[in-house]
């Protein structure tokens, strides 16, 4: 069987060159704290309560108002306040929402860098095993051609080796 080479470490270049968590975190603008500051408050049930309290106050002040009907019915003023609060929620909260998307695209990149580098170390990891057990047999091998040579007895071992000894000297202490 031949001998392999361990295998290569994994370059971790595509690893390297994905943002870090703390990049994907970094200080924001101006425009970005604002907008994302209005979407986390325009999306909440807080928002949506006191919006619908203050329209029904609204309402009712103008329907059952005896001195002063500021926005009578249809409500025209009521309507053109919710359209201008449309014509800015809309693009903020879709600028909060590219920047989320951003930030989880850059996370899901961060991730599948991750991922490859733990599957080229499970990789790696695997291979070395396969050359750890290969090495395992052939000691096993090899152990089991000494038990054998083990259980012959001497004779077999000097039969191997000639009419001299194991060393190649025919029994006796050699002098120097």
């Amino acid at each position: 069987m031949p001998i392999t080479e361990p295998p290569a470490a994994a370059p971790a270049a595509d690893y390297d060159d994905a943002p870090t968590r703390a990049g994907i975190y970094a200080p924001r603008t101006v425009g970005e704290r604002i907008a994302d500051r209005a979407s986390a408050g325009i999306g909440s049930w807080k928002f949506i309560i006191i919006q619908t309290f203050l329209v029904i106050v609204w309402v009712i002040a103008n329907v059952a108002g005896f001195v002063l009907r500021w926005d009578p019915y249809p409500f025209i003023l009521l309507n053109l306040m919710f359209s201008v609060q449309a014509a800015y929620t809309g693009p903020i909260l879709l600028l909060a929402g590219n920047r989320q998307a951003a930030k989880d695209r850059a996370l899901a990149e961060r991730d599948d860098a991750e991922i490859g580098l733990l599957l080229k170390l499970q990789q790696e990891q695997c291979s070395v095993l396969a050359l750890v057990k290969d090495a395992q047999t052939k000691h096993t091998e090899i152990l089991d051609m000494l038990r054998s040579q083990g259980t012959q007895g001497p004779a077999v071992v000097r039969s191997q080796h000639g009419a001299s000894g194991p060393n190649g000297h025919n029994g006796g202490s050699s002098a120097l």
